[in-house]
């Protein structure tokens, strides 16, 4: 490099869902893409197609365009630092799984990918974003400590051992239901009964229970109003993933409805608002709600199609040859 590309080169830091961030030098003309590309080599994520770079400022994320520029989106937020609250966090580059599919075969024989997954997954769980009964909590929580302090060893793992970081093991909407010790307790009781299993064979245990919820692999968008729609709730939870979109309660993630992508008719999105169509061309209801995610709504269902419909171009989908006719019909048209 010469030495003015030297001078025009900046470090970003890209953070993961653990907390942990790698550092990067980017310049002025580096793109989301190509930053994107960095963080892939850095790991050695092989199994890629399905992650993506974000932006998040608090509680408000997003994918970022391929296009779009790193070094002027930093540069914005510098900006934006004499308004920003107190209270509210500092901008962040996140790196993380976007798409979930409900074949993932090849990104569990890919060691990196397993790894971001089953964190990501860790993490949804603990911040509560996935709703857990407490006998799943406990199952996973104990596959958790076999993956972090491998075999249980009695002289060491106690109650004592595990209560000054219980919070870390046990979703915090269900932390306070139990004492600390019989959190604690239960746990290692569970953790007791893993020896002899892999940190990889925990990984893939705790992902296979969590994978077997509905709401897997789902984007959940911050609570928004409705608007009209009828036998909702003032404000709604909506969730989208490979299948289509759900409307949930905002403090207990309770499935209100839910619609397949085959089920919806057409969607739309502004600066303020969300809305979609469900039903057939003959009967059909539409839904709005007041959102500053619209757009980020929009964008997240579209991607879902866009790889539905072109799975079922190349003959990856297992229904029969009507079926698959009559779907990919139904995706194109919405």
């Amino acid at each position: 490099l010469c030495l003015k590309e030297l001078m025009s080169r900046q470090v970003v830091r890209v953070h993961f869902i653990d907390k942990s961030c790698k550092a990067f030098g980017i310049d002025q003309s580096t793109t989301a893409a190509a930053l994107r590309d960095l963080v892939v080599d850095r790991i050695e994520l092989k199994e890629d197609a399905c992650f993506a770079l974000f932006e998040k400022k608090d509680e408000w994320e997003r994918c970022l365009e391929p296009d779009e520029r790193p070094a002027d989106l930093q540069l914005q937020w510098e900006k934006e630092k004499a308004e920003r609250k107190k209270s509210e966090s500092e901008p962040l580059f996140v790196f993380k799984k976007k798409i979930f599919l409900k074949d993932d075969d090849r990104e569990m024989e890919d060691p990196a990918a397993k790894d971001l997954i089953y964190k990501q997954a860790l993490n949804s769980v603990i911040s509560s974003e996935y709703p857990v009964t407490m006998a799943d909590a406990t199952k996973l929580a104990s596959l958790q400590c076999q993956v972090v302090y491998g075999d249980h060893n009695n002289a060491v793992h106690n109650t004592a051992f595990l209560v000054p970081n219980i919070q870390d093991f046990i979703p915090k909407n269900l932390l306070s239901s139990r004492r600390a010790q019989e959190w604690a307790q239960n746990v290692l009781e569970g953790h007791e009964g893993l020896i002899g299993k892999s940190k990889e064979d925990a990984m893939t245990e705790y992902l296979n229970i969590v994978k077997t919820w509905g709401y897997y692999g789902s984007t959940f968008f911050p609570p928004c109003k409705s608007v009209g729609n009828r036998n909702l709730h003032s404000k709604v939870v909506i969730g989208v993933n490979y299948e289509g979109i759900r409307l949930l309660k905002p403090r207990t993630k309770q499935v209100i409805h839910e619609y397949f992508f085959t089920e919806i008719l057409s969607w739309a999105s502004s600066s303020g608002t969300f809305a979609f169509e469900v039903g057939s061309q003959n009967s059909s209801e539409k839904y709005t709600f007041e959102t500053k995610q619209g757009a980020i709504i929009a964008s997240t269902i579209q991607t879902y199609i866009d790889i539905l419909v072109q799975m079922l171009r190349n003959g990856d989908d297992d229904d029969d040859d009507d079926d698959t006719s009559e779907t990919v019909t139904s995706l194109s048209d919405v």
